[in-house]
């Protein structure tokens, strides 16, 4: 069986969710844009399964919407596919496609697989990908936002990107994920008796343990609330850090919550199936 019988085979075919014009959004959602109406579960598929509608493409050198037209990025068999055109010899751009509309207090819920494409100059690297949240300002590659990572022995670590910074939460201290739920945290953030919170900081942020399958589809969820997220692989909660914050754009020097901003899936040299990408307001 080929590659794409077997992955048409391995789908549920759901009927593809409408788009519709005037459809009231969910409480925590920004209304630039409408979305469809939430199933009876509550979830909102960001997916049409015929086009990208509700979509853009950004690349690091050739720009806006590029990467549809060189067909970087499509819609096939109702799923994104990332990177399966043709392997040639010239070097790919890193980019992401990213919604228009932009997010608060979500939880995030994504399923991928791996494709068997790798371009240069990545070609013999792991296979790299990310799940880009609260990204906000000017598109560029990479944006200022948040990363839940997407990579071979890697998923679920954090990226602070371009000035983010935030507290990882201890995995030895008991806290670990404390009052987590689906609908988001019931607990406030706690540290232990006489314990001062240390500052946020930027950069990576490693994950407790290694939950992905390297060969099957995977689900990885984001829990966002506030200014506190959690990554969840799995069913796994292996990350989560608190007082996210970013560079205040109007006070040099200062920082304010990073509590919103738009979704966006990574191109980044690897060949990747998303069959699902959704979104839940939290209560």
């Amino acid at each position: 069986m080929n590659r794409r019988s077997f992955l048409r085979a391995s789908v549920p075919m759901a009927t593809s969710p409408l788009w519709l014009p005037h459809v009231g959004l969910a409480e925590g959602f920004a209304p630039q844009l409408s979305l469809p109406p939430a199933g009876a579960d509550g979830w909102i598929s960001l997916l049409n399964g015929r086009d990208l509608s509700g979509w853009y493409t950004m690349l690091q050198k050739s720009g806006k919407d590029v990467a549809q037209t060189r067909k970087i990025v499509v819609v096939e068999q109702e799923m994104l596919h990332i990177l399966g055109n043709e392997v040639t010899s010239e070097p790919a751009e890193p980019g992401y496609i990213a919604t228009n509309q932009e997010f608060e207090n979500v939880h995030i819920r994504v399923e991928y697989k791996w494709g068997v494409k790798r371009f240069a100059p990545r070609s013999e690297t792991k296979r790299d990908n990310g799940i880009l949240y609260g990204l906000v300002g000017e598109d560029k590659v990479w944006p200022r936002c948040i990363e839940c990572q997407i990579e071979e022995g890697d998923v679920g670590d954090y990226f602070l990107v371009d000035g983010v910074r935030g507290i990882q939460a201890r995995h030895d201290n008991g806290l670990f994920g404390q009052g987590l739920t689906p609908n988001g945290w019931s607990v406030a953030p706690a540290t232990k008796p006489g314990e001062t919170p240390p500052e946020p900081t930027t950069g990576r942020k490693i994950k407790d343990g290694n939950f992905e399958n390297l060969d099957e589809w995977n689900v990885v969820e984001v829990i966002w609330q506030g200014d506190r997220s959690a990554h969840i692989v799995n069913g796994r909660t292996v990350n989560v850090v608190s007082m996210l914050q970013q560079p205040d754009p109007q006070n040099p020097g200062k920082f304010i919550p990073l509590t919103r901003g738009k979704i966006a899936i990574e191109i980044e040299f690897a060949e990747v199936w998303f069959r699902r990408i959704e979104v839940k307001a939290l209560a």
